[in-house]
């Protein structure tokens, strides 16, 4: 009986501990002397506790909603540092702006055996205006090092009761205990939904809200252990496959007194965005550009030249200022005369412009990726506008934004998911946003082996569609000594002699890049035999997908084809000894091909690759294809031709 009062009396205490070690300044000696993640050792840091608390109050003929934050945090090493900062987004709109208070914030070291607490200073506090319609406040913990705990709580207050933010309860770091509540007044009606791959265990009940009298919907998160997610190659934006819990407010109800009903569908959202002046309302009002439009009208004729037309004049009239929006922020007009204007701004002039041609265009409304993926109905889920011109049974995309964009590729940034066709008719619908033609690189190399073991050679280089739009954008503005830097840094051992753009700024042909080049360390000598990778710097040598699992698609943007072309010329007095096989591989479902060719012709030798994906999007449920494809194109590269003294093979 003893035995068991003392199991009793430890576990209380036990339990006591874990119920105090969360309360805020309570840092334990046992949580700074930690030294890794028990459940993941390759964590950098850990979210020891998140306590978010959101609840409406009426006061003074005002609904506010308040949401109080929480944060513990453990620094296991200097990797792990960049979590010592947070960023807190504020909205303000209309005259109103949401408000950031009561921050306090320490961070403790065990040194000699004792906590030792520093705490921020407010001038370590910064605010900055983002734009017009939203601000941050930023704050780096001070004196943070290898196993640091620090903790911080703030105060949200927010006058757009409606806008109730997402519950995130995944980050990239693991979540040892979270600790969510979100209650929602009786006299809101929310739709809520899950986010995420991680399951989350979501509750909701009936709680009585003493102050008002009312029955509110209490929506709690309370778990442990929460995985951190792992980001990997061609992932769109990692914040779409965080657990987490969205909220989109439905109707608004208090008996006798008001009511206003926020339901509504895609089409409804459509309409009043159509329908509002700064976005269908300037698709009427280009008669400012009347001689400009008489003009093209002469020298494009057929749909493809118009098209191309339209895109020209508009790059050549508006300037994408780098912000997204889908309203025209002063008009198309005012923005022409500057120079200068948002997205809505661009696209929607495009579109105008399209339809006065006489081309069948519309407006499609996107969420970017950095915005994420629009879960419900909603006006504020999309922020950026391209062009959509629809065929019979085909839709091209178009985005004047981007200086080096052609017809049917859009930039990285619309790639999301997808985007709603808005027409004037009130019909709408919805688009894949994805570039359709395949993005190519189509290399050749004609490389001479000399008999020191150096080389020399001639790489010829074609960027076709998404390829050549990104070339272009990433290469055009510097320096040809910078490029030149920047290829033989990316290609390794060689150096780079003459060096040439062809189509630099024709943006309606390939780019082809060419330059000879040559290198000492490519080939290996060992007595009287050569061995070098026949791909040379154009090997693929490390495969981009080490988990094991992954519940996210791997998004590769566009389809895409690479194909390389290598003719190597070995040294007189030598032979070819041994070559690698030749290999042929394809994915599940004809999403993607990998071919290794090889050739010998006396003294030389063809090796031919061709890597196509046929798919821009490549799912989940089939990464471990994905993964062992990649492995063995990695394995095939790493191969060698070995070549010998001919006299040693007679």
């Amino acid at each position: 009986m003893k035995r068991i009062l003392v199991v009793l009396l430890i576990l209380g205490a036990a339990e006591l501990a874990v119920a105090q070690q969360y309360k805020f300044g309570k840092v334990s000696k046992e949580e700074l002397s930690e030294t890794v993640y028990a459940l993941d050792s390759s964590a950098n840091a850990a979210i020891l506790y998140k306590n978010r608390k959101s609840y409406f109050t009426y006061l003074g003929g005002n609904i506010t909603l308040t949401t109080d934050y929480f944060f513990r945090i453990k620094i296991y090493n200097k990797e792990g540092v960049d979590w010592a900062t947070n960023k807190q987004y504020l909205s303000n709109s209309g005259g109103q702006r949401e408000t950031f208070s009561g921050l306090k914030a320490y961070t403790y070291n065990l040194i000699d055996g004792k906590i030792e607490e520093t705490k921020l200073d407010k001038k370590e506090i910064f605010k900055e205006r983002v734009n017009d319609r939203l601000s941050t406040v930023k704050f780096t913990m001070p004196n943070v090092k290898d196993g640091s705990v620090i903790e911080y709580k703030y105060r949200v207050t927010s006058p757009f009761f409606w806008n109730v933010d997402d519950v995130v309860a995944q980050y990239e770091i693991p979540i040892k205990k979270l600790d969510i509540s979100v209650a929602l007044w009786e006299y809101f009606k929310f739709s809520t939904m899950p986010k995420g791959y991680h399951r989350l265990n979501i509750q909701s009940t009936k709680k009585l809200n003493k102050d008002f009298n009312t029955n509110d919907v209490l929506m709690t998160i309370k778990q442990d252990n929460i995985p951190g997610i792992k980001e990997e190659a061609y992932v769109n934006n990692i914040d779409n496959y965080k657990a987490g819990l969205a909220f989109e407010i439905r109707q608004f109800i208090i008996p006798g007194s008001v009511y206003e009903n926020f339901s509504t569908s895609w089409d409804d959202v459509v309409k009043n965005i159509y329908e509002s002046e700064s976005f269908g309302g300037q698709l009427g009002k280009l008669r400012f550009l009347n001689d400009d439009l008489e003009a093209l009208k002469l020298v494009a004729t057929t749909d493809e030249q118009k098209i191309v037309a339209a895109m020209e004049y508009v790059k050549s009239k508006i300037v994408w200022n780098g912000y997204n929006g889908k309203y025209s922020y002063d008009g198309l007009k005012k923005a022409v005369e500057e120079g200068s204007g948002n997205s809505a701004d661009v696209n929607l002039l495009l579109v105008g412009v399209l339809q006065q041609l006489g081309v069948k265009s519309n407006p499609v409304l996107v969420s970017t990726r950095s915005n994420g993926v629009v879960l419900f109905p909603s006006e504020d889920g999309f922020n950026y506008v391209v062009a959509a011109i629809e065929g019979q049974n085909t839709v091209t995309l178009i985005d004047a934004t981007e200086k080096y964009g052609v017809p049917g590729i859009l930039p990285e940034r619309a790639l999301n998911w997808r985007g709603r066709i808005v027409r004037e008719n009130g019909s709408s619908t919805w688009v894949d946003l994805e570039n359709k033609k395949a993005s190519k690189v189509i290399a050749n190399l004609n490389i001479n082996i000399e008999d020191d073991g150096t080389i020399t050679g001639m790489s010829r280089t074609q960027y076709v569609n998404y390829a050549a739009m990104e070339y272009r954008d990433e290469n055009i503005k510097i320096t040809e000594d910078d490029l030149i830097a920047s290829l033989e840094n990316k290609n390794g051992d060689i150096m780079i002699d003459e060096f040439k753009i062809q189509n630099k700024k024709d943006l309606y042909k390939p780019v082809i890049e060419l330059f000879t080049f040559e290198g000492e360390d490519l080939v290996e000598g060992v007595g009287n035999q050569m061995m070098f990778k026949p791909l040379f710097f154009k090997a693929i040598t490390e495969n981009p997908f080490k988990m094991d699992e992954r519940q996210y698609p791997v998004d590769f943007g566009s389809p895409f084809e690479i194909k390389n072309t290598i003719r190597i010329n070995i040294p007189a007095g030598y032979e070819i000894a041994s070559v690698p096989e030749m290999m042929a591989i394809g994915l599940p479902k004809n999403l993607g091909v990998y071919k290794f060719v090889v050739n010998q012709q006396g003294n030389s030798i063809s090796i031919m690759t061709i890597y196509k994906m046929n798919t821009a999007i490549y799912p989940a449920e089939q990464y471990k294809y994905l993964k062992e494809f990649y492995s063995a194109m990695v394995n095939k590269s790493l191969e060698s031709v070995v070549i010998k003294k001919s006299d040693l093979l007679k």
